[in-house]
């Protein structure tokens, strides 16, 4: 309550009565920036909100959420305090604040940590402002990660067949056009176990469940006897001779605080020792106590320190509640959204916003991002020049070499310009993938609408070459020497895909005489 009595800001205000971890001390010219995210991405779109606050002796915070950025104004070094656990909303154990900020006596503020003591805070240090922030966090959440395996990973969900035409001959014809596309990975989803869930197209008739599968009076997680008669031998064995690793959908049992938990395990190490499945997609998980929680982390801990760190997961976090953004950095890519053209909730602008919105925060080997079949649904979209039929197979995959690339269709069910467009800029990625996502990856340009620019760069570690990629937009030109960050002089390019020319001339860097939606891919050297 404002009383309108004067009292002295400069008392010191730092007590806390709450338990706290850790308390960071700050400059008096202090840049307070709180990352908030959303998961749950069935009904949420915009998955990154910021705030930001100059400090000042006037105001203390009381703040909650998994990311706060401290900048000193005057040297651009800061420090960075994650929260290792699920978002706020979806926490087994509530606390009424994360991180509170006073004024202290003389000169400067204190950050205090809140310790709940079910999620550990982790503080990193950094210089540099923008590159140093990014570059630090980044690298924190790779000594994290068992895996930075990147790969272009193939689910026919997306077309919306559900499981109805899950069967060998179906399987065996992807693996063969995943071949022809360039993909590494074919992920059998939900339908290839002789258990039904709730989301097959035979749920009603067969009680499809989506808890208490450990319960099921038969086996729930083997290959379904109809589908695969010959098991799953022959996908493997065909996947084998066209150089595909197979993936499996599963659906760890949160009947119970997770309460089969082992049993899990059992089942998930018996596919990978067996069949030598090593991706594999969890869905399905409600955490909703810290009970539950706890037997979740066991379950991976397990699965990590059985298959000695071999299994990776795309961790579903589009529906429920589950571990999310910084729950379990160390499992593998987030599988981020579900988006489909049947229900117009897919626009690549759209997908690509996501994109650009979480690589500022996120290490961009845990995205996983989708491009779907623009054919599809051509009707649902009828004038809208941002429609999927709108933009090129390759600009859709072209912003996804940046992460972890994902398609999200049938193959077989593809036009041929998606292995015309997609298969040699597939081909380029593979040579240059591991370069790429050694550097810092970055967002740059604004942030994407289908009407502006924006793109993405990885800058070496020495700060003196890098790749860029320019997306258009509905632009035409596209001043970089205005646009990049005042830190990136760029001297001297090389385009390896796309349409349009790039000239650095008298200090000036410009693209011009690039179409509307398309891009241009290539690398460059830095001044200095």
């Amino acid at each position: 309550m404002v009383s309108g009595i004067e009292s002295n800001p400069n008392q010191d205000q730092t007590d806390v009565s709450d338990e706290v971890s850790e308390k960071i001390q700050l400059a008096q010219h202090t840049r307070l920036s709180a990352v908030s995210f959303l998961d749950r991405t069935d009904v949420f779109n915009e998955l990154v909100h910021e705030q930001h606050w100059l400090l000042h002796r006037l105001e203390k915070l009381t703040l909650t959420g998994n990311l706060f950025v401290f900048e000193n104004v005057l040297n651009q070094s800061g420090k960075i305090a994650i929260k290792l656990g699920p978002i706020p909303s979806m926490r087994g154990v509530q606390s009424q604040w994360d991180i509170k900020v006073t004024p202290n006596a003389n000169n400067g503020f204190t950050a205090s940590l809140n310790d709940d003591k079910a999620y550990p805070w982790q503080v990193i240090s950094y210089e540099n402002g923008q590159l140093g922030r990014t570059r630090a966090l980044h690298q924190a959440q790779k000594q994290i990660m068992a895996s930075c395996e990147i790969n272009f990973l193939s689910n026919t969900w997306g077309d919306r067949s559900q499981d109805s035409r899950m069967n060998e001959a179906f399987i065996l014809e992807e693996i063969q056009a995943a071949q022809k596309l360039g993909v590494e990975v074919v992920q059998l989803d939900d339908g290839w176990q002789a258990g039904r869930t709730s989301n097959s197209v035979e749920a009603k008739q067969a009680g499809g469940i989506w808890d208490g599968f450990q319960n099921s009076e038969n086996p729930f997680w083997v290959p379904d006897p109809q589908r695969f008669p010959n098991g799953l031998e022959p996908i493997l064995e065909a996947a084998n001779k066209a150089s595909i690793a197979i993936g499996l959908w599963y659906a760890p049992d949160s009947a119970d605080h997770f309460a089969n938990w082992q049993a899990d395990v059992n089942t998930v190490m018996q596919l990978h020792q067996r069949y030598g499945v090593r991706h594999f997609k969890f869905d399905s998980i409600n955490t909703l106590t810290r009970e539950a929680e706890i037997n979740l982390n066991h379950f991976f801990d397990a699965l990590l320190k059985l298959s000695e760190g071999k299994i990776i997961v795309d961790l579903d976090i589009t529906a429920r509640t589950r571990p999310g953004y910084f729950g379990r950095i160390d499992c593998g890519p987030l599988f981020v959204c579900n988006r489909y053209t049947d229900w117009q909730t897919y626009w690549p602008h759209q997908a690509l916003r996501m994109q650009w919105q979480l690589t500022h925060w996120i290490e961009p080997s845990r995205i996983r991002m989708m491009l779907l079949n623009h054919s599809r649904n051509v009707e649902k979209y009828t004038d809208d020049p941002l429609a999927p039929a709108a933009i090129s197979p390759a600009m859709m995959f072209a912003p996804l070499m940046f992460c972890q690339p994902l398609g999200w269709f049938e193959i077989t069910n593809l036009p041929e310009c998606y292995f015309q467009q997609i298969k040699p800029l597939v081909e380029l990625w593979k040579q240059h993938r591991e370069t790429m996502h050694a550097g810092t990856i970055l967002p740059v340009g604004t942030e994407p609408d289908g009407v502006a620019w924006s793109g993405f760069i990885s800058l070496a570690d020495d700060g003196k070459s890098g790749y860029l990629l320019a997306c258009s937009g509905m632009q035409t030109s596209i001043n970089l020497t205005r646009d990049l960050p005042d830190w990136l002089q760029i001297s001297n390019v090389k385009q390896l895909a796309g349409m349009g020319r790039m000239e650095c001339n008298n200090g000036l860097t410009q693209l011009t005489h690039i179409p509307n939606q398309s891009f241009w891919f290539g690398t460059f050297t830095c001044d200095g």
